[in-house]
């Protein structure tokens, strides 16, 4: 992965944070705080990992940090945030200027 595009994948690991802290935690209501409150801390801790791996440059190819983040949305557990996949793999396109030609098709 180039200098480009770990900047733009950087961008949007970003984006994904900044959710958390503007939407996610000022919702959670009062009385399911711990336990909203944990779920949100283990989709932290992936993004975290995710992070670690761009810093450390573990990804060679921008298709694994892809699927690395897909793996947030596959997981059961993930409905502590309202950051849906769809939202993702919008601003996915937008920040590596893809034109969608198909609505079946994937990002990888």
């Amino acid at each position: 992965m180039g200098p480009k595009d770990k900047s733009k994948c950087e961008f949007l690991l970003l984006k994904a944070y900044c959710h958390f802290e503007g939407n996610v935690f000022p919702n959670i209501p009062h009385e399911n705080y711990v336990q909203k409150a944990s779920q949100c801390l283990e989709e932290l801790r992936t993004l975290d990992e995710i992070k670690k791996s761009l810093i450390e440059k573990c990804y060679l190819q921008v298709e694994k940090f892809v699927l690395d983040m897909d793996l947030i949305f596959e997981d059961p557990r993930h409905n502590a945030s309202d950051l849906t996949e769809e939202e993702f793999k919008k601003n996915f396109q937008d920040v590596f200027a893809i034109q969608k030609t198909n609505q079946n098709s994937s990002l990888v």
